[in-house]
């Protein structure tokens, strides 16, 4: 069962994934990111980032969404985590089962602009987000399980 749908720019992000992983009840993190995915020293860097006893899958998007029914007859609580607008939103166009994404963590950049802490979007990821918030998925940011739930304002 999918627990939490997480998109943060650093994937597997020390205390913020042990965090989220207790939080959740995390059996399984699976990381959706075409580079990490095909980049074998990020792989294995994530590797050694995940909690101990917890599987870690590291997929392309297209791989991903290839899973899914895999993924769906797991009998674990499985948290995913995406690394950037365009991949969560590519994933949910194809996949409409997903109903509620914790925006965690995207870095400034130009032409970003704040709208949380730790969430900065460029346009077009505003206006990606706009598109999932307009399908019914519920937005909502949070750093750590400790912090408050913020809703995303555009």
């Amino acid at each position: 069962m999918i627990k939490l749908v997480r998109l943060d720019y650093r994937l597997l992000h020390g205390q913020v994934v042990f965090a989220w992983t207790g939080h959740t009840g995390a059996q399984r993190i699976i990381v959706v990111d075409d580079e990490a995915a095909n980049d074998e020293l990020k792989k294995s860097a994530l590797s050694l980032s995940k909690p101990a006893g917890v599987r870690l899958n590291i997929f392309t998007l297209e791989k991903a969404l290839a899973k899914m029914p895999k993924v769906e007859t797991l009998n674990e609580n499985i948290m995913f985590i995406f690394g950037n607008v365009a991949t969560l939103k590519g994933f949910c166009d194809v996949y409409p089962k997903i109903k509620e994404i914790n925006y965690g963590g995207l870095a400034n950049r130009p032409g970003s602009k704040q709208y949380g802490q730790a969430i900065f979007l460029t346009d077009e990821e505003v206006s990606a987000t706009k598109e999932m918030l307009n399908r019914g998925i519920r937005i909502f940011m949070q750093q750590t399980p400790s912090h408050k739930e913020e809703s995303l304002k555009l």
